[in-house]
């Protein structure tokens, strides 16, 4: 749906995978990145997803000793899930912390839907009204201030994956398999224009 007065522009839809193979210029060609994913399996990241975890996961090791290689970004996190699991909105969680690990600052608080309740289209909603109500208002988008929250809101419970070796847990259980048909993982990159809050804020 079409707004008036958009103080941004969408730039790309891609997946993580596809995110992953231009991982490295990514601040250079966007200010802000939305990601939507679920966990697979025993709280893996789907295999659409897997790469762009390695590269969150390789630039977090890196940021020791030079800059973090999201510097200058901003993100938020909407996690699909369902609560039978133990690995509950694992992976979001997982790439929520790592982004900031990697130098992107947290502008809104991450979304965490619940298959098994009846609230996730409330979440959604709520999600995206405080996402384009902060990519709408300059002074909630100031690279450098305090994060909106931190990672383990609502909820920072995570087992760490490692994805070096190619593991991606390939469940059994039919809702890993449901979700990961439904939902495929999308990194949305916004490019965004302040109407020159950049420059207003360098100044």
């Amino acid at each position: 749906m079409k707004k008036d007065g958009l103080k941004f522009k969408i730039a790309d839809t891609m997946e993580g995978n596809d995110a992953a193979v231009q991982f490295s210029t990514l601040k250079d060609n966007y200010d802000v990145i939305l990601v939507a994913c679920s966990s697979f399996g025993d709280g893996y990241p789907p295999s659409g997803y897997e790469d762009f975890l390695k590269e969150l996961y390789k630039a977090r090791d890196k940021t020791f000793d030079q800059d973090p290689p999201l510097d200058g970004m901003q993100h938020a996190v909407l996690g699909f899930g369902s609560t039978i699991y133990e690995t509950f909105q694992n992976n979001p969680r997982l790439t929520d912390k790592l982004l900031e690990e990697c130098g992107s600052r947290r502008f809104a608080k991450r979304g965490e839907c619940d298959d098994a309740g009846d609230d996730s289209d409330k979440t959604i909603a709520t999600w995206e009204k405080e996402v384009f109500a902060a990519l709408q208002d300059p002074s909630k988008m100031v690279l450098g201030s305090a994060p909106a929250c931190k990672y383990d809101e609502p909820a920072g419970t995570i087992q760490d994956k490692d994805v070096g070796q190619g593991a991606v847990a390939k469940g059994n259980n039919e809702m890993a398999n449901y979700m990961m048909y439904l939902l495929v993982i999308f990194v949305v990159a916004l490019a965004i224009w302040y109407q020159k809050t950049k420059d207003a804020v360098s100044a």
